[in-house]
C-alpha cells in the first residue's frame, strides 16, 4: 500500500503527484485517458488546517471550497446556493436541482437522523469510544445495478476518535481524484469537518487520514500542473514566526454555532456573530465573491483583503490577481 505523509495539502499535491507519475499505471476510463495507484494509498496530514491550496498551477478557487464547506456542515443539498461560487456544479446533478449524494445533506438528514450529534454525543459520552462512525454509502440507493446516476458518494464512511484530548478521523474512498478531489475540494471539505467536531467538542484538532482504495488522475490535468516546486511553502510567508501559522479558530461558541451558521446563509447582511470566523473570514470571502460577480473588482479586492483568515485572504487575492491582471 502506498503512503503519503504530509503537513497539508499542498504538500500532499507535490508529493502525490511525484508518487503516481513514478508508480502509477495509465488506464482508460470512460472520462478519458488516467493514471492510478497499483494499490490503495493512505494519506496523513499532519497539519490538516493548512488546507488552502496555492500553487498557480492548480488555479483552485478558494472561495468556492470554503463556502461548499459550509454549505455541507450546514447539511444541505440544493443546487442553486452551491453554484453561485460554482457554475458547472449543476451538470453533477441528475435533476438540476438537489445532488444525490450531498455529503454534508447524508451526514445532516439521509438516515433520518443529525449523524454528527449523534457521532459528538458517543464522543463525548464515552471514552476511547470506537464506534464513531459517520455513514455516507447506502446501499439501499448507491448499490444500484444501472450506472445512469450522475452523483454518487466517492467518500463512504467517515471515522473518528479522541486520544489525548485530540480528535483524529479517518476517511475511507472508493475512488479519488488525486487533483480535483483528495488533494483538492475534499481536502478542504473533510478538515473543516474535523475542525468543527473537535471544537464542538472542545477537543484539539488530530491527525486526518485519507485512506483512498482508487486514487487516480487524469493525464490531461497532471500535464497542466509540470511547473510546480518541492519548495514552494506559501504558509511560511503568512507565519508569524517564520516557521508556522495557526489560523483563527472555526468555532468560539460550540452552544450557538449551529444555529448562526443557518442564519449566514439566510442573512447575508448580519455581520454580528458570536463565533467571528462567520463574519470575520468566510463573511468577507462572500462580499468580495460577490462583488467579483458583479465585475466590480476595486470591491472584491477589498474585501479579499479583510479577511481574517491570512491563509484564505492570501489565496483569495492571488486567484483575483490571476484573473484580473
Amino acid at each position: 500500500m502506498q503512503s503519503i505523509y504530509a503537513r497539508g495539502v499542498s504538500e500532499a499535491l507535490f508529493l502525490g503527484r511525484q508518487a503516481l507519475l513514478s508508480s502509477g499505471v495509465a488506464v482508460e476510463t470512460r472520462n478519458g485517458s488516467a493514471l492510478e495507484f497499483p494499490t490503495p494509498v493512505i494519506t496523513t496530514y499532519t497539519h490538516s488546517r493548512e488546507r488552502v491550496l496555492f500553487y498557480p498551477e492548480r488555479d483552485a478557487n478558494p472561495y468556492f471550497h470554503l463556502m461548499e464547506s459550509l454549505w455541507m456542515l450546514a447539511g444541505r443539498n440544493d443546487v442553486p446556493w452551491i453554484q453561485g461560487f460554482n457554475g458547472k456544479m449543476d451538470t453533477y446533478s441528475d435533476d438540476g436541482k438537489t445532488f444525490h449524494g450531498a455529503y454534508g445533506y447524508r451526514w445532516r438528514n439521509w438516515f433520518g437522523k443529525d449523524q454528527l450529534q449523534e457521532v459528538m454525543f458517543r464522543l463525548g459520552t464515552y471514552h476511547n469510544d470506537r464506534r464513531a462512525v459517520l455513514g455516507i454509502w447506502d446501499p439501499h440507493q448507491d448499490l444500484v445495478q444501472t450506472n445512469d446516476g450522475k452523483d454518487y458518494p466517492c467518500n463512504t464512511q467517515i471515522y473518528f476518535w479522541e486520544r489525548n484530548e485530540d480528535l483524529n478521523m479517518t476517511v475511507t474512498n472508493r475512488s479519488n481524484d488525486m487533483i480535483w478531489g483528495a488533494y483538492g475540494a475534499n481536502a478542504v471539505h473533510m478538515s473543516v469537518l474535523l475542525e468543527y467536531m473537535a471544537g464542538m467538542l472542545g477537543y484539539g484538532v488530530g491527525t486526518y487520514y485519507q485512506f483512498s482504495n482508487n486514487l487516480h488522475a487524469y493525464t490531461s490535468v497532471l500535464d497542466k500542473l509540470e511547473g510546480m516546486q518541492a519548495d514552494y511553502e506559501p504558509y511560511l510567508t503568512i507565519a508569524d514566526n517564520g516557521l508556522s501559522y495557526t489560523p483563527p479558530a472555526l468555532i468560539d461558541d460550540s452552544d450557538t454555532f449551529d444555529e448562526e451558521l443557518l442564519k449566514w446563509f439566510e442573512d447575508e447582511d448580519r455581520t454580528e456573530y458570536n463565533n467571528s470566523y462567520l463574519s470575520t473570514t468566510c463573511g468577507e470571502m462572500r462580499k468580495s465573491w460577490r462583488y467579483w460577480k458583479a465585475k466590480n473588482f476595486p470591491s472584491a479586492y477589498h474585501h479579499a483583503n479583510k479577511i481574517e483568515d491570512r491563509a484564505w485572504r492570501k489565496a483569495c487575492i492571488e486567484w483575483l490577481d490571476r484573473r484580473v491582471k
